[in-house]
């Protein structure tokens, strides 16, 4: 008996996981443009003003964008079919490092944030923002 409810278990679990992946439920959340991240960014900070010179990842994963004081950066990184989403300010940016192949590893002083890979397909604007974010280690 137990090994027929083992293995209408194991058969029910891999029914609910092919309905998701047929409906498209297990598809990472993108991001469609930086308006897109700006309006994420002010519906979980309401009033959120964006400055200039943010940046959506050529893959749509995550963005960077800077407040218009200039005190902040919005982060936007897709954790499954949602975004976890951090305001950057002096002290909370632990370490952002610059890959040669255009990505940046960023680390947060915040434990509940996994440390994040974004790829920016751009040495050069990896490196930028490693050295703005750096910046926010205080």
């Amino acid at each position: 008996m137990l090994l027929i409810v083992l293995i209408g278990s194991i058969l029910g679990i891999a029914a609910m996981v092919m309905v998701n992946v047929w409906l498209g439920l297990s598809e990472p959340a993108r991001l469609h443009g930086l308006d897109d991240a700006v309006a994420r960014l002010d519906t979980d900070s309401v009033g959120y003003e964006a400055g200039e010179g943010g940046l959506v990842t050529p893959d749509g994963l995550s963005a960077l964008v800077p407040s218009r004081d200039g005190t902040h950066v919005g982060l936007l990184v897709a954790r499954g079919s949602d975004f976890v989403i951090r305001y950057l300010g002096l002290g909370s940016v632990r370490s952002a490092e610059a890959g040669e192949d255009g990505t940046l590893t960023l680390r947060l002083n915040d434990f509940a944030f996994a440390p994040a890979r974004l790829d920016f397909g751009s040495a050069d604007s990896a490196r930028s923002w490693a050295d703005r974010l750096n910046a926010l280690k205080g």
